[in-house]
């Protein structure tokens, strides 16, 4: 019997040391995981930290000693967004100066617009929708006469002016409003009137066409 006891003494002293080990060592990495987390992470409270640890220890989870990386969402900073018209101006993109544009450059536009222009029809809607870029347009009718007879090829058109370089390689800025332009489509004289036509050009073609006067032929 005292050899049992003996033997029952020594595995309670084996168990008892087991336990005083594993609780050293679980000490020792509580205090090992919590100062790394502080150091990774300084701005992170004390009450913070040590919940990750305790958490740690009971389920063995894991620990991210910084927030894990997250891509961020450039696309929609990369994707190139248009001008305004106000950026347009200031760049100069809506004006044409002197000599930037020959009348002799325009004239192959010209001739493309002229097909271009039999193909669509001289119908009211038509007209009203067309692009008039390239177009030999004359001022016909004006509340200013020193704008009566300018003609040239339409090099830009905005708002409210169709920008035009004459035979002479000059730039004339027609306002629409106020006044008759004409042109000519299969020998015939089409006549638009400018007030109907306060449209930017992307603006008119997709515009509904009411059944208002907007050319005479």
């Amino acid at each position: 019997s005292s050899g049992i006891n003996a033997e029952y003494g020594a595995i309670s002293n084996m168990q008892s040391n087991k336990r005083k080990l594993e609780e050293i060592n679980s000490s020792f990495t509580k205090s090992f995981i919590f100062k790394s987390i502080k150091q990774a992470n300084p701005q992170k409270s004390d009450f913070a930290a040590a919940n990750l640890v305790n958490n740690h220890i009971k389920t063995n989870s894991h620990i991210f000693l910084k927030e894990p990386y997250k891509k961020k969402n450039t696309k929609k900073n990369c994707q190139k967004q248009p001008l305004t018209h106000r950026e347009r101006r200031k760049l100069g993109l809506q004006t044409l100066k002197e000599g930037e544009v020959l009348f002799k450059d325009l004239v192959q536009i010209h001739k493309l617009w002229c097909e271009y222009i039999t193909q669509i029809g001289c119908r009211n809607e038509d007209i009203a929708r067309a692009d008039l870029h390239g177009c030999f347009l004359t001022v016909t009718k004006t509340m200013c006469p020193p704008l009566l007879r300018k003609s040239g090829i339409v090099a830009m058109e905005s708002l409210n002016t169709f920008t035009i370089v004459d035979q002479n390689d000059k730039v004339h800025v027609l306002p629409k409003k106020g006044n008759v332009f004409s042109f000519t489509v299969n020998d015939e004289v089409v006549n638009i009137f400018g007030n109907n036509f306060l449209f930017r050009p992307g603006e008119r073609i997709m515009k509904k066409i009411t059944k208002q006067k907007m050319i005479s032929i």
